[in-house]
């Protein structure tokens, strides 16, 4: 038994499908408004191909070998296209998130060299630095209650993006977009409905002028800050610098400063979410199993003793990074990918005609039936290599696969593990009783309500 009165068995309440089957409209449309993962069918956690018949026709893409076909073998032929991309449109404009072909291209190769290994590792200091800044936050606040632990690894979060791809940080902008997230996202599934149906963007919608506002706020800020640095970017070193000095080798043009605020707002948006969430889950999950708790903060002192967290111990910290990745399984933070299937697409027999709506829903991936075995258990014993129980590349995609495989993968998963290993060493997590974390799928995967955890000291 757990301090908090749950049972140490290695168990988390798992999402359960409301039907046994594939729905259709208007029953899937409901739900995608209250949380999209409502909209992936029973069936989807047990076969590889899943379809509906009604409109809108969607497909469900979850065995290994299609979901290969589809984001990485002929990728070309199922582009991220116009669903998601007309979703990501109204924050992310013309930015490499919301782009294909050419256009995606170009940008991503300037921005991917601030992403390798040895890049990332100069990263670490600030990381560790975050994660401290935090601690000291809490033993300064002094208080016992039980607090919201995802707004606390939100602002870690935003504290690290910040200060690594902006060099001396963004206060004010972060500021904005932290006070503006929960309600942009909060309504973001009337937007998606809406592009789904092919519903005009003009077209009045729940939460539409609360969504525009935040739009409108992001962008105005992020827009100051493109002004006020553009003229020092030439010579800094920064994503900002990176991408001023970028340019497309078709036709030698840099970017365009409404270009630069897009691509500016998309990395601190998704590089924030995807680690804070991550870390949200990650705590949650470790309060219902304090074994694990034991089992890495015994890791974290024989490998760091009392030294700050650096580089040269990432690799020894397997049981951190076990963890980590098994969070990213049960709640993986971008829970459903969607595709363009232009023409008739034959999986193992089946066709899917032209015009269907192709999703690789993440979330019943990694919990599906046909390979992994107790599929909504927390064990992160899945991923240690001795185990001999890896899972296929196609069954494990917290940050997609192929070549729109998210950029910042390393990233999240370095900042992640120099984060969790320094809280763990100093901090205990107790989950407020009777607290049952559901997940909301928007456009990332979140929680319904703030994890109330009290923190205190080892």
């Amino acid at each position: 038994m757990s301090g908090n009165g749950v049972p140490d068995t290695g168990t988390v309440p798992a999402y359960v499908p409301p039907a046994p089957k594939a729905l259709g409209f208007p029953a899937n449309l409901a739900r995608l408004v209250k949380n999209n993962l409502g909209i992936i069918p029973q069936a989807a956690y047990e076969q590889p191909l899943v379809m509906t018949d009604s409109f809108p026709k969607l497909a469900f893409i979850t065995g290994p070998e299609f979901v290969e076909t589809v984001l990485k073998r002929k990728a070309g032929d199922f582009p991220k296209g116009r669903l998601q991309n007309e979703t990501l449109e109204p924050l992310f404009g013309n930015a490499m998130i919301s782009s294909e072909g050419h256009d995606w291209k170009w940008q991503r190769a300037i921005t991917a060299p601030l992403f390798r290994h040895e890049e990332l590792l100069r990263y670490v200091p600030v990381m560790r630095q975050s994660a401290e800044d935090q601690i000291a936050a809490w033993k300064a606040e002094g208080g016992t209650g039980f607090r919201a632990i995802n707004r606390d690894m939100f602002r870690v979060a935003f504290s690290v993006i910040s200060r690594t791809m902006l060099e001396g940080g963004a206060d004010d902008v972060i500021k904005v977009i932290e006070t503006g997230h929960a309600a942009y996202f909060g309504h973001v599934n009337w937007w998606i409905l809406y592009k789904m149906l092919g519903l005009p963007g003009w077209l009045p919608r729940p939460g539409g002028a609360v969504m525009r506002l935040q739009e409108k706020k992001i962008h105005e800020a992020v827009t100051s800050l493109v002004r006020s640095r553009k003229a020092d970017a030439e010579t800094g070193d920064d994503l900002l610098a990176r991408l001023v000095r970028g340019r497309d080798p078709e036709t030698g043009e840099g970017m365009s400063d409404e270009r630069l605020v897009n691509n500016i707002i998309a990395f601190l948006v998704a590089g924030y979410d995807t680690t804070a969430l991550a870390l949200s889950w990650a705590l949650y999950l470790l309060s219902l199993n304090p074994l694990w708790v034991e089992r890495a903060r015994a890791e974290v002192n024989r490998v760091a003793g009392d030294s700050p967290i650096g580089p040269e111990h990432l690799n020894d910290l397997k049981v951190v990074e076990q963890i980590i990745n098994e969070t990213l399984r049960l709640y993986p933070t971008a829970p459903i990918v969607v595709r363009d299937i232009l023409e008739d697409a034959d999986f193992g027999g089946t066709i899917v005609p032209k015009g269907t709506i192709g999703l690789v829903p993440i979330y019943a991936i990694h919990r599906h039936r046909s390979f992994w075995q107790e599929p909504n258990r927390f064990d992160p014993a899945r991923f240690d290599p001795e185990t001999g129980t890896k899972p296929n590349r196609y069954q494990f995609l917290p940050f997609g696969a192929g070549p729109r495989i998210c950029l910042g993968a390393a990233f999240t998963m370095i900042e992640a593990k120099v984060i969790l290993a320094t809280f763990l060493r100093e901090a205990r997590f107790e989950l407020k009783p009777g607290y049952m974390a559901e997940p909301v799928g928007q456009m990332f995967l979140t929680m319904r309500e703030d994890i109330p955890m009290r923190v205190s000291w080892v």
